[in-house]
């Protein structure tokens, strides 16, 4: 029974923050764009599908505050958890890799890049942060800190959102160039779908764990973070310029991952020096 209830809960969670970025980041509420009509006949269609349920049982899998299914094996368990993660962002690259238009496969091969430049750094970030050994010393505190700060620049990337967002420059279409009204709702939406996953893998990673705080105030700190993190984004999508995905994977992985690495490294020594 509470398989099914975090199934549910998983599905509004991640429905609802999808439709919160697509108004974010379009201006557009997610239901009034075309609905789906009939079952997806394309590889496009069927890839947003399977994409937009690896998210549901991602967002089921993650260790929420007053998961009702916390004590469950499957719940935050790494492996399962990085496999829906990453099955959901590659499941329609494999598809984009089809399509027939080639203004179509390069859009989805440039996401693709920029969201595997983010989501390498921000894997360190939550891998420290949910499953090391560190905790809420004042050392750690500050390597906890500098992980946050760099995870926050590294989600941007994994998300496609603010400056990192999909190129339209060459087809308004973009990832979605030669599709049907119904399979291009679908694509936008699974697309949403896995920017709201990658913010709620770093918040999740973020919010301290049920020993150190009340899980209401575990929970009042992941909306907090979530309210910050859209706010940032969409200001960030306003004032700053576009970034090439040149400038986005040479900033996740020669300075972003070499900052979460080290401090990384930084806390699991300080944690074994503090429990001695």
């Amino acid at each position: 029974m509470d398989a099914i209830i975090s199934l549910v809960l998983a599905f509004a969670l991640s429905f609802g923050l999808g439709t919160l970025i697509a108004r974010t980041t379009t201006g557009v509420p997610v239901w009034l764009l075309p609905s789906v009509r009939r079952f997806p006949q394309s590889v496009d269609g069927l890839a947003a599908m399977v994409c937009i349920l690896l998210v549901i049982l991602a967002f089921a899998t993650l260790p929420w505050p007053f998961h009702p299914a916390g004590d469950r094996a499957w719940t935050g368990n790494p492996a399962l958890l990085w496999a829906l993660v990453e099955g959901a962002f590659l499941v329609p690259v494999f598809a984009g890799l089809l399509a027939s238009s080639p203004l179509a496969a390069r859009a989805v091969m440039r996401e693709a890049q920029v969201n595997i430049a983010g989501r390498l750094p921000l894997w360190v970030v939550v891998g420290s942060s949910l499953w090391g050994s560190a905790g809420w010393t004042a050392l750690e505190i500050v390597g906890r800190v500098i992980l946050f700060a760099a995870g926050a620049v590294a989600v941007a990337a994994a998300a496609g959102l603010g400056p990192c967002e999909p190129d339209t420059s060459l087809s308004p279409a973009g990832a979605e160039e030669g599709l049907d009204e119904s399979d291009r709702w679908l694509a936008q939406m699974a697309r949403q779908m896995r920017a709201g996953l990658a913010l709620a893998l770093f918040v999740v990673g973020a919010v301290p764990e049920p020993e150190i705080v009340q899980p209401g105030i575990a929970a009042i700190i992941a909306i907090a973070l979530f309210a910050v993190l859209i706010a940032c984004l969409r200001y960030a999508r306003r004032t700053l310029p576009h970034l090439t995905m040149h400038a986005i994977v040479q900033w996740c992985l020669w300075r972003t991952l070499p900052v979460v690495l080290g401090a990384s490294v930084y806390l699991e020594l300080v944690a074994r020096w503090v429990r001695g």
